[in-house]
């Protein structure tokens, strides 16, 4: 399945295409010039720069890597995940 369409091939065929719930790519003269994805997966992505960006999470998991702490489970009701 081609995940690359140009701007034409999405305007034809963008309902196609959301119908998919797949990521692709837009091309304006074989350039990518736009990513389109499921709104989960943006969402994730979202969440997930926002831990990296915390410097307190971010010391957890290295923490938990290198064993100096125990296992925590994280409360993901929590803004910042009960790591504060």
């Amino acid at each position: 399945m081609n995940f690359t369409y140009n701007i034409r091939e999405t305007q034809a065929q963008l309902s196609k295409l959301c119908r998919e719930n797949q990521k692709f790519v837009i091309t304006r003269r074989d350039r990518p010039v736009m990513v389109a994805l499921p709104v989960e997966e943006y969402e994730a992505m979202l969440e997930t720069l926002d831990v990296l960006a915390d410097p307190r999470a971010m010391e957890a998991v290295k923490q938990s890597r290198t064993g100096e702490t125990t296992y925590a489970e994280l409360d993901l009701d929590d803004e910042h995940f009960g790591l504060r």
